[in-house]
């Protein structure tokens, strides 16, 4: 039976350089999600091949996910897809510490893979009907 969450995130974040220039923005949003049908999280070890991060949504109806995926690597890059196959549809590709947070209105599996060696991510999924 599909659930109803919120999701609560905040940001700041500011940039300044050798000249004296400086920037900063801060912001903060709810995101009310209804018809959650699935909610995965957790770490996972991203191989050089494709690993997949979270299934393609199950039964009909379904419009989509919310994911987020942060890479934990000190070194190596992160490329994130969808469809699950390496090189196809590149979500986006994170630098050691980056993280990504979007919502895709598709039905298709996440995936990623690694750089040069095996990388820790972070990440949860959350799948939803067309009713969301």
């Amino acid at each position: 039976m599909p659930s109803n969450y919120t999701f609560n995130a905040s940001m700041s974040c500011s940039a300044s350089s050798d000249s004296g220039y400086s920037v900063s923005q801060t912001g903060s949003f709810n995101l009310n999600i209804t018809q959650v049908n699935s909610v995965q999280s957790g770490r996972k070890e991203i191989a050089l091949t494709n690993t997949e991060i979270c299934a393609a949504p199950s039964g009909t109806g379904m419009a989509g996910k919310i994911v987020y995926v942060r890479n934990l690597d000190k070194v190596n890059f992160l490329e994130v897809h969808s469809v699950a196959s390496v090189d196809t549809n590149v979500i986006g590709i994170l630098e050691p510490g980056e993280w990504l947070f979007t919502v895709l209105r598709d039905d298709q599996a996440v995936g990623a893979s690694a750089d040069t060696a095996v990388i820790d991510i972070e990440y949860f999924a959350v799948e939803i009907d067309d009713q969301a």
